[in-house]
């Protein structure tokens, strides 16, 4: 059992940590990357399984857990699921797994790719050190887990990050999605709108998957919603709330054939 693991060097207020990956050597490495470079966290113990994870976080008691996704027949899926409430901080570490990253986007939970860099990990103890206690954590990882659950994909609901934490909307009740700079407005159903400073392009790579496409630079629409095609001035679409879109030149013959109409 590997788990009593301390590399404080007597500070207070550290940043406590605890890692859990399969891979030995990646645990090593990523030890070794906060005892040189980082003075203010400390890494409270390590763990290659899920039971030996879960006894070290419950005595622990970390403000990070970061953790990878798949360990061999195991994941961190089942790892977070054994909590009744997610008081720390979480993120992942993974190297593969595209299917599962973009769940973890989905949930507007903190993750970084395989190898690690030094400015990777700095940037995410410099979020944590920040929020100290992540509040919104268990909220999100809790809606992550429910999409793993979820067999319809219309149910599964995304986090969106807004001025006073997070909201959590089903894919089915989103309409479209319009550019603004660097902001994001998701028009829903029931009429309202939502900002949030995502931008486009990172909401048109988790909802490829979900029946939506980007007709223009600016405008992410659900298909599932669209009342009519309309040809002229090039091409565009009206959509069941009665709001119409250009469809751009360069975008047309794959929207078109993606709706099987070409």
């Amino acid at each position: 059992m590997q788990w009593p693991v301390n590399l404080s060097c007597g500070v207070m207020n550290k940043i406590r940590v605890c890692l859990v990956d399969d891979e030995q050597r990646a645990l090593e490495t990523h030890a070794k990357v906060i005892h040189n470079f980082l003075d203010n966290v400390e890494i409270s113990g390590t763990a290659s399984t899920v039971e030996e994870a879960y006894k070290m976080v419950v005595e622990v008691k970390p403000d990070l857990l970061l953790l990878d996704i798949e360990m061999g027949k195991e994941s961190g899926f089942q790892l977070l699921e054994r909590f009744d409430e997610i008081d720390f901080h979480v993120a992942f570490i993974t190297a593969h797994e595209e299917y599962a990253l973009r769940a973890i986007k989905f949930s507007a939970i903190d993750y970084i790719i395989k190898p690690a860099s030094v400015s990777d990990i700095k940037a995410l103890m410099s979020k944590v050190e920040q929020s100290k206690i992540n509040f919104s954590s268990s909220a999100n990882v809790k809606q992550m887990i429910g999409n793993f659950h979820t067999a319809e994909k219309g149910e599964h609901k995304i986090s969106i990050s807004v001025a006073d934490g997070y909201e959590f909307i089903k894919v089915n009740d989103i309409l479209y999605l319009l550019a603004d700079g660097s902001y994001t407005h998701l028009c829903l159903k029931n009429g309202n709108r939502i900002t949030t400073s995502k931008n486009l392009k990172f909401f048109e790579s988790i909802l490829d998957d979900y029946a939506f496409f980007r007709i223009h630079n600016s405008t992410l629409i659900n298909t599932k919603y669209i009342q009519r095609i309309l040809k002229t001035a090039g091409g565009s679409v009206l959509m069941e709330n009665g709001e119409e879109f250009s469809i751009a030149k360069s975008r047309k013959d794959d929207f078109l054939s993606l709706l099987a109409l070409k």
